[in-house]
């Protein structure tokens, strides 16, 4: 038997890093609105989050 799992909303933003040569990319989470890199990310998708005031409320079935 398998549980369902809701999951969180990562929104992937590039920027250009410190150096044009070194991109970085960054993960921001819809729920809180706080910026991860890839391996944050990974880890912050199973921790609960309040949700932020700034952020629209993500509703309905996809």
């Amino acid at each position: 038997m398998s549980a369902d799992m809701v999951g969180k909303i990562f929104v992937m933003v590039s920027s250009s890093g410190d150096l044009p040569t070194n991109p970085l990319s960054l993960r921001e989470c819809m729920v809180c609105g706080k910026v991860f890199n890839r391996e944050q990310s990974r880890e912050h998708y199973y921790v609960p989050c309040p949700p932020s005031s700034e952020q629209p409320a993500v509703t309905g079935r996809y």
